[in-house]
């Protein structure tokens, strides 16, 4: 295992999701994730939370991470592609932070890097979010 920058978006989510668990129950997980987080851990972990952060629920990262990865897939149902404006879009409840367990102050207080990557001028997961709308929707 390189590095914790392999991991991005849902694959970000899922990994400190499985290390919840093996932190809680190490037989709950396979062997090969027991093997490697015996040897390995998320720096996120083990790490002081970045400036500003606070202590982060790993439930709120993991629906934050959720709902960046429904607004990839889904986004297209909640744009406007009528042109005269007659039919509002369909829209998707995936598409709601809260269908996700997260408020905007979560989002407020989760780094940008941890739902999207790197983006330049995005600091915070409100902030990506907000922009993968605009891009998706």
């Amino acid at each position: 295992m390189s590095g914790w920058q392999e991991f991005t978006g849902l694959n970000r989510g899922y990994v400190l999701e499985l290390y919840e668990k093996y932190r809680e129950n190490p037989s709950s997980v396979d062997p090969e994730a027991r093997a490697l987080f015996e040897r390995w851990t998320p720096p996120f972990q083990d790490e002081a939370p970045a400036a500003g952060t606070g202590s982060i629920p790993l439930e709120k990262v993991v629906g934050a991470v959720n709902l960046a990865e429904s607004i990839r897939r889904y986004g297209h149902l909640a744009a406007r592609l009528d042109p005269l404006g007659g039919r509002p879009p369909i829209g998707d409840p995936s598409l709601l932070a809260s269908t996700h367990g997260v408020t905007d102050d979560d989002l407020r207080s989760i780094p940008a890097n941890l739902v999207a990557g790197t983006l330049e001028g995005v600091t915070t997961a409100y902030d990506a979010i907000e922009l993968l709308r605009r891009v998706y929707c």
